[in-house]
């Protein structure tokens, strides 16, 4: 392989990456996405000697660490959002002290009565009236 050819590769991957941060800082993400996984892998490939090929057990372990770590991600997403939960339900029955999101600067108090679990988070009903995320939550204490 030559320089020129080389050097060619290096641009090429600088300003795929350079995409790539780009794009993830619009989404607001800065994991390496499948997306950007299988492109570098298809630049791999492009640019591999033809005489001496990527072996395709290389390739099929970078493809099971790939998903290994995105299993991973996923598997702490749940478990975070289980942990907050079983936080949250703990909370029913008990006086909470929470920032009101209305008015930052002021807090209020009340019962906790149940505790409800969604995609973007867990919150907490106060007195069977309002909705609050436990993010809110200042102090506990028992009724």
């Amino acid at each position: 392989m030559s320089q020129s050819q080389i050097n060619g590769i290096l641009n090429d991957l600088k300003s795929q990456t350079e995409k790539n941060l780009y794009e993830n800082r619009k989404t607001g993400t800065s994991e390496l996405g499948q997306d950007a996984f299988l492109q570098l892998m298809m630049k791999q490939l492009q640019y591999q000697d033809p005489l001496n090929p990527m072996d395709n057990t290389q390739m099929l372990q970078q493809q099971a660490q790939f998903t290994q770590i995105a299993e991973l991600q996923k598997m702490n997403i749940a478990i975070n959002s289980s942990n907050q939960f079983t936080y949250a339900s703990s909370l029913v029955g008990k006086t909470v002290t929470f920032i009101n999101p209305e008015d930052s600067e002021e807090t209020l108090e009340g019962k906790v009565t149940e505790a409800k679990i969604y995609s973007n988070g867990t919150t907490v009903i106060v007195d069977g009236d309002k909705e609050y995320p436990i993010s809110n939550i200042t102090g506990i204490k028992d009724s």
